[in-house]
């Protein structure tokens, strides 16, 4: 009988100590990052962009982009217009830079070494622009 008191009384006060201390939130290990511009404000967005583009072959079988970048801005900016081309996960890319008068738009044109044909059968074109 002495051994069933003992157990009970070691089985309650076990329970009991493992239950009084369940983990508690303990919150962040450090303090938020701060963004990168200042509370409250918003990043400022690029005023240039690329309105539209097209593409075309050359004599050569080269790959030929043309296009609009717009200028959203009352000022003259400068950009680069980067042509990005993927055939077969294999990637080329061309730069070109313009420059855009204020609340207007320029033309651009690059000539990408690929050829045309391998381009149309499977191809895949990216356009951006970032200013300078």
């Amino acid at each position: 009988m002495k051994r069933r008191a003992f157990a009970t009384t070691l089985l309650s006060a076990l329970s009991a100590g493992c239950l009084s201390s369940l983990p508690q939130a303990t919150g962040p290990r450090g303090p938020p990052e701060e963004p990168a511009t200042g509370p409250g404000e918003e990043p400022e967005e690029d005023p240039l962009s690329v309105e539209a583009f097209d593409y075309e072959g050359t004599e050569d079988d080269e790959l030929r982009t043309f296009g609009t970048v717009d200028n959203q801005s009352p000022e003259e900016r400068t950009g680069t217009v980067t042509v990005e081309v993927t055939i077969d996960d294999e990637e080329t890319a061309e730069t070109t830079e313009v420059t855009v008068e204020g609340d207007s738009t320029a033309e651009f044109e690059t000539v990408v070494s690929v050829s045309f044909g391998a381009f149309q059968r499977n191809g895949q074109l990216q356009v951006s622009v970032q200013s300078s």
